[in-house]
């Protein structure tokens, strides 16, 4: 059954990509139905090609899946990065469960949103590791890579008029003080500046716990943007909190410089890019046996 091979593969190299995801979160991101997943994911299981985690933080008996470090080897191969592969990395349980599916959700829930828009939705979608290559910078010794912004995760959404939203997410669950959250604020402000020509025109999204904590995160970049980066081209900064975003997709509030809250779709765009035929991200075709 080629079909039972192929999700195989797609599921070890979205795993290899974003770490940990649950059965309906693979299902929306791969266009299979929920049972299917929970099929194949029982054969990889039987291989020891990953493992399912408890997560005590989502209702009833919900577990997520990761890579074993045979799994992980394998998708480094299936991913292209077999001679780059860190073994070592995959020697251990991941840390921060909550963190890891409080940052997927966002896009599989943008990608959910999509499912009903014809010519709309997501065309990419980076996990924190390929998003932290994004923006690699090579100095000194040969080789030697430095990582000045490493993003939870960011990704392009494209409307059916060709434009393209480009989002970077940081999912702040808390575990971190503010001033360790301006320093993160202050990366993005120089920067992103020096990658993007219309700036003004990407977004980085700050998705928090509660709304009072959203209001001093935006406080927090105001005092940057008046002060240090008073007068320079700096990309548009957005907090929220988690009860204005699960579920919502692009109708989800952020609170903005301004002082405003808009919804995702209102947001500024860059322009159409055309590359042929586009690829939405959960609208692959499936064959009977997998479809949704």
């Amino acid at each position: 059954m080629p079909d039972w091979y192929q999700a195989k593969k797609e599921i070890l190299v979205a795993l290899y990509c974003y770490q940990m995801l649950t059965s309906q979160q693979l299902a929306i991101l791969l266009g299979y139905k929920r049972s299917s997943m929970y099929r194949v994911g029982k054969s990889l299981q039987k291989q020891e090609a990953i493992h399912s985690l408890f997560l005590p933080f989502l209702p009833g008996h919900s577990k997520g899946y990761v890579l074993t470090a045979s799994g992980a080897k394998a998708a480094s191969y299936l991913y292209g990065e077999a001679d780059t592969h860190v073994p070592r990395l995959y020697e251990e349980v991941p840390s921060q469960l909550e963190h890891l599916y409080g940052t997927n959700q966002f896009f599989i829930d943008l990608i959910a949103g999509s499912l009903q828009k014809p010519g709309e939705g997501l065309v990419e979608w980076l996990g924190t590791r390929d998003a932290a290559d994004r923006y690699a910078k090579f100095e000194g010794p040969p080789g030697k890579k430095k990582l000045p912004l490493k993003p939870d995760g960011l990704c392009t959404y494209r409307f059916a008029d060709g434009r393209r939203l480009m989002l970077h997410l940081e999912y702040d669950t808390g575990s971190e003080n503010l001033w360790r959250l301006q320093d993160k604020l202050w990366n993005y402000g120089v920067l992103l500046p020096q990658v993007w020509q219309q700036v003004e025109r990407v977004h980085v999204l700050i998705l928090t716990k509660g709304k009072s904590r959203a209001g001093h995160i935006m406080r927090l970049w105001e005092a940057l943007r008046m002060g240090p980066l008073a007068g320079h081209r700096l990309p548009s900064v957005w907090c929220s909190y988690e009860e204005a975003v699960w579920n919502k997709g692009m109708n989800s509030k952020w609170l903005g410089a301004g002082g405003s809250w808009i919804p995702l779709e209102q947001m500024a765009t860059l322009p159409d890019n055309p590359q042929g035929d586009v690829v939405f991200l959960g609208k692959q075709l499936r064959s009977h046996l997998f479809q949704r």
